[in-house]
């Protein structure tokens, strides 16, 4: 009879322990994921604002703050050249890594549309900031062809202009 009490004591113990680690690594989990979701360091003051290119123009930036603690930079611009843009790349970047907002004008089944008129204004939104880390407007297209820009941004345009100018499947009748 010892033996059997001796050999439950050490299996509700087992178990006992496995439960207990068990639901610790589970809630350590749960928190480190709500750590995880959470977004980066606050900014206290407008990043720096920036340009790659010369025909446009920065009117004015304003850091925003939403209810949920997401900050994100409203920018608006001009088009100083005599020429319409039909898409436009801002990006921040800190180190390696880079996070890009672009308004493009291209679509699969029409000409590319205007976005930002000559001698026009337009105002850009982007979101996910680095602390310390500037923003900047990486690059334009113009609606005669040309581009200007630095050349990482460039590059975000002409794959954004070739995924959003094809044709994917045949249209739905």
């Amino acid at each position: 009879m010892r033996v059997a009490t001796r050999i439950l004591m050490l299996i509700v113990l087992g178990v006992s322990i496995g439960l207990v680690s068990w639901f610790g690594v589970l809630g350590h989990k749960s928190s480190a994921s709500q750590n995880k979701g959470s977004k980066r360091p606050m900014l206290s003051s407008m990043p720096e604002i920036k340009s790659c290119v010369d025909h446009v123009k920065v009117i004015k930036a304003e850091l925003k703050t939403d209810e949920n603690g997401d900050q994100t930079v409203t920018i608006e611009v001009e088009n100083n050249a005599n020429v319409d843009i039909t898409a436009v790349a801002i990006e921040t970047r800190k180190d390696r890594e880079k996070f890009e907002v672009v308004e493009s004008g291209f679509s699969p089944d029409k000409a590319p549309q205007i976005i930002i008129p000559s001698h026009g204004r337009r105002t850009l939104q982007i979101g996910n900031l680095y602390v310390d880390a500037p923003i900047r407007v990486g690059s334009v297209m113009y609606a005669n062809g040309e581009e200007e820009g630095c050349d990482s941004s460039l590059k975000t345009l002409h794959y954004t202009k070739d995924r959003d100018s094809k044709k994917i499947g045949e249209p739905q009748r």
